[in-house]
């Protein structure tokens, strides 16, 4: 046989070889990623059965899928399904894409986070505004309430930021600010206002054109009731006597917890925050530079904690989180960073144990140890 035909041979051999090789660990990697997918499936069947829990869940690991199902009822009254499209009231998880704008901005030029607030936000008054600044307030040690509802009574009707305004100066700071870390909704709704004065523009048009349409988020927006989402699941709670609709008046929570969502468009959100699509590394460095225990592990607009990664990596990595909880709903978004894990959970019932779900998916996924059902501090 000439040599020719032998490395031919040989060639042949290696390919297939390979191919084979390739295939082997192709099926093996659909066959790992099916296992966690069926447990992920059945740890949230056993949150359904003990915690009522009802909503919408995605998971993906590396920018690709690793689960994404919707659970029970949008509109229990007349019995319509949660599905993937479904939008979900989001709350506090709102402040994240609100720090998100505000560094955009400062990026820009036309906010900068260590200018007094006064200069945003004229019209507040003299004894609230003149230790503020965006850092401050996105740090959440500005000293204001943490609630409009410990200073005002709602009213069944959109509120627009002037009236907001005129409520928060009725208050007064419980500390010096940058003393202390105390979070408070009056925070992210006053840069949502900075961010409106400065652009010209609604908070709402702001973030359209910033975020939601240059991602592709055609699921998401700033819920008023002259804006309703008509894909909305129904908000409920959990009572002695059954379970029960209940909803917040949402304009109040301006630029705190307004946004609505579905799991599908807060993935591409999450995604975008890997590139640099939305923001510079070096805002993302601040966005993401969360204070010590002391100062609530917050950074701007996302807590900062350590997690366990998988067997074989003995150093932590950085979790970049925020959720939600409100009347009716309840959500969550971790970014286990070094991982590039996310979990994303959005719940139209309250309450359920949402970190703990959280944390069980997350240990399901990096193939640890899942029993941790109701443990008191979890990442």
């Amino acid at each position: 046989m000439s040599i020719k035909k032998i490395i031919i041979i040989l060639s042949v051999f290696v390919i297939i070889v390979s191919s084979s090789a390739f295939f082997n660990y192709t099926s093996a990697q659909d066959n790992s990623n099916n296992s966690k997918s069926e447990k992920i499936e059945q740890l949230i069947k056993n949150y359904i059965k003990h915690d009522n829990f009802q909503g919408a869940v995605l998971v993906a690991e590396n920018g690709k899928l690793l689960f994404k199902k919707a659970y029970g009822l949008a509109d229990r009254e007349r019995n319509i399904k949660n599905t993937i499209n479904t939008q979900f009231l989001i709350g506090s998880l709102t402040k994240s894409f609100v720090a998100v704008t505000v560094m955009q901005l400062e990026e820009e030029g036309l906010l900068d986070l260590n200018a007094p607030l006064k200069s945003y936000i004229p019209e507040l008054k003299e004894s609230l505004a003149k230790n503020l600044t965006l850092h401050i307030l996105l740090k959440h040690q500005s000293g204001l309430v943490p609630h409009l509802e410990r200073i005002t009574n709602f009213k069944d009707k959109d509120v627009n930021s002037s009236e907001i305004i005129e409520i928060i100066n009725v208050s007064s700071l419980s500390f010096i600010p940058g003393s202390k870390y105390q979070y408070s909704n009056l925070n992210y709704t006053l840069s949502a206002i900075a961010i409106e004065n400065v652009t010209g523009k609604s908070y709402a048009q702001v973030l359209k054109k910033r975020t939601f349409k240059p991602l592709e988020m055609h699921h998401s927006g700033v819920e008023r009731k002259s804006n309703y989402p008509k894909n909305r699941a129904k908000g409920y709670r959990k009572t002695t006597f059954g379970i029960k609709n209940d909803e917040n008046i949402v304009s109040y929570a301006l630029g705190s917890g307004d946004i609505f969502s579905t799991v599908e468009d807060l993935f591409k959100w999450d995604q975008a925050l890997y590139d640099n699509i939305l923001l510079s590394e070096k805002s993302k460095a601040l966005l993401f530079d969360g204070e010590n225990s002391e100062f609530g592990n917050y950074g701007y607009g996302f807590r900062i904690m350590d997690y366990q990664r998988g067997k074989n990596n003995k150093k932590n990595g950085i979790l970049m989180r925020h959720g939600g909880t409100m009347n009716g709903f309840m959500s969550n978004l971790h970014r286990y960073s070094n991982d590039k894990l996310t979990v994303v959970i959005l719940g139209n019932i309250r309450d359920f144990p949402i970190r703990a779900m959280t944390f069980e998916i997350k240990e399901i996924a990096l193939g640890l140890n899942a029993k941790a059902r109701n443990r008191s501090k979890l990442e």
